[in-house]
């Protein structure tokens, strides 16, 4: 589930992007980007161990549409779900400070079934959530959203802000801080806290790399130990250890053409 700044709505919405004309004046801006996480962590829930991450996105006239995919690599993939999600969503300017962001996400995970089998029940293997939220362009920039999944029927509230020190011509130190809670319409939900640091290295305006470190807190035990989850997937008796907060790492590469 791709959450990068922003990790980020549907299909319906890819599909209308086809059978809608852009001016010449308008020209398409494309992203790809390409991670490596020690640990795959969404809204303060584990839902993998170590993880390979790509996406690619368009953008034009305030729309975006794009692509994102995780998959697990080494020992730990064993236990790790693919997933796959096509987004599209609508940003616009309210005033010179405040904009807002419009969309839904397709959350897909390969090995339960097919593309369009939307749903809770087994075989069941995608659920579509739409969203709204704002944006402000002042000091540390602020955002919020709220977030509804219409498959599984929860909502999620969050809130962050981050900041950008430059201490070169090419590099930079980026820090964020994310708070969120997530209600179910029904059963008990729970609340989380992300903080991130980066180092990021630009080789031009389009391209970048980085590496940073990231830890996450939650009220519940929403964190797995995959380490765990391998041994009893490989058949060893015991019982897989979760826990309320957990650190991992990343590096990643973006361009832009």
């Amino acid at each position: 589930m791709k959450i990068k700044a922003l990790c980020t709505v549907s299909f319906f919405a890819a599909a209308m992007a086809i059978t809608t004309p852009v001016a010449a004046q308008d020209a398409v801006e494309w992203s790809a980007t390409v991670d490596a996480v020690t640990e795959y962590n969404f809204r303060g829930f584990g839902l993998g161990a170590e993880s390979l991450q790509a996406g690619l996105e368009a953008s034009v006239s305030g729309f975006t549409f794009g692509i994102w995919a995780s998959t697990g690599i080494g020992q730990e993939s064993l236990v790790n779900a693919d997933e796959i999600d096509l987004y599209a969503g609508y940003a616009f300017d309210i005033t010179e400070t405040v904009s807002a962001d419009l969309g839904a996400t397709l959350y897909h995970y390969p090995q339960a079934g097919d593309l369009f089998d939307i749903g809770t029940d087994a075989g069941d293997a995608s659920t579509v959530e739409i969203y709204g939220g704002l944006a402000f362009a002042v000091t540390f920039d602020p955002s919020v959203y709220l977030y509804y999944d219409t498959t599984l029927e929860t909502w999620t509230a969050e809130g962050s802000a981050g900041y950008s020190w430059a201490t070169g011509d090419n590099t930079s130190i980026d820090l964020s801080g994310t708070i969120g809670t997530v209600e179910p319409d029904q059963g008990e939900g729970y609340s989380y806290g992300i903080a991130s640091a980066s180092y990021n290295y630009a080789f031009n305006d389009a391209t970048s790399v980085y590496a940073g470190l990231n830890a996450s807190t939650s009220s519940e035990d929403t964190f797995v130990n995959f380490t765990d989850a391998l041994k009893f997937a490989n058949g060893t008796s015991g019982t897989i250890g979760v826990d309320s907060s957990t650190v991992w790492a990343g590096v990643g590469l973006s361009t832009g053409f």
